[in-house]
């Protein structure tokens, strides 16, 4: 064995899918094998979120920053591969499905994770505001002057959006091989998906782009857009 095969442990981590003669069918493999890569990523971009509040805290703002703009990375790498899959046929996926009992995506360990990683992230950044004396819409209004605190926002947006984007990719995969009305193996159909796909982690900083609107075209307020979104108070 040589070094790069016991540093990787790749006998061990090929060894994790089921061989041929234990596959349903050939696309099992690509199956667990996308399935698994994304729970690699999903691990990898929870350790880089761990890293954000510390750093927030310490006001090392760029460094928080390029964490989210790795993480937007592995966003994309996460709905790209889902790519992989859309080859695979309906009858196809109804086998494999067979195989996985009562199993379902909606178990996936990173993805809760995921899922939950948002409050220590916002409440960093509101206490980084408070800190700077500033209000998000007023970041918003002059970015110049707060240049490190708005980039950081602005690459929190990027995270968001990837993962959005993540979650839109996996409802088009789940509608072309079942249908939009075909029930997940927990009895949810899949058009309670687009629930999720429009969630949002940071919903300040998607509100302050409304309220900054009315900076521009006076009117009636935006719904929620003119409560203060966070910051200095």
């Amino acid at each position: 064995m040589t070094e790069y095969e016991r540093y990787l442990r790749t006998e061990e981590l090929l060894a994790l899918q089921k061989g041929p003669t234990e596959r349903v069918c050939h696309d099992e493999l690509a199956f667990q094998v996308v399935h698994q890569v994304e729970e690699l990523w999903m691990k990898l971009a929870l350790a880089e979120l761990d890293r954000v509040p510390p750093l927030l805290d310490a006001d090392r703002l760029i460094e928080a920053r390029e964490i989210f703009q790795r993480v937007h990375v592995l966003m994309g790498l996460m709905g790209d591969q889902m790519r992989v899959l859309e080859a695979m046929s309906p009858r196809a996926y109804f086998t494999v499905r067979t195989a996985l009992g009562r199993g379902s995506g909606q178990e996936s360990p990173g993805f809760n994770a995921l899922l939950a990683c948002p409050p220590p992230l916002r409440a960093s950044l509101k206490a980084a505001l408070k800190r700077r004396g500033v209000k998000l819409l007023d970041l918003h209004r002059d970015p110049s002057a707060h240049p490190d605190l708005y980039g950081l926002t602005e690459a929190m947006v990027d995270f968001d959006e990837g993962f959005q984007r993540f979650r839109y990719r996996h409802l088009a995969l789940v509608r072309r091989i079942i249908g939009g009305r075909t029930p997940s193996l927990k009895g949810a159909p899949a058009e309670l998906l687009e629930h999720g796909v429009k969630q949002v982690f940071f919903p300040e900083l998607w509100l302050v782009r409304e309220a900054l609107f009315r900076d521009f075209v006076p009117g009636p307020s935006l719904d929620g857009a003119d409560d203060d979104p966070g910051g200095a108070h």
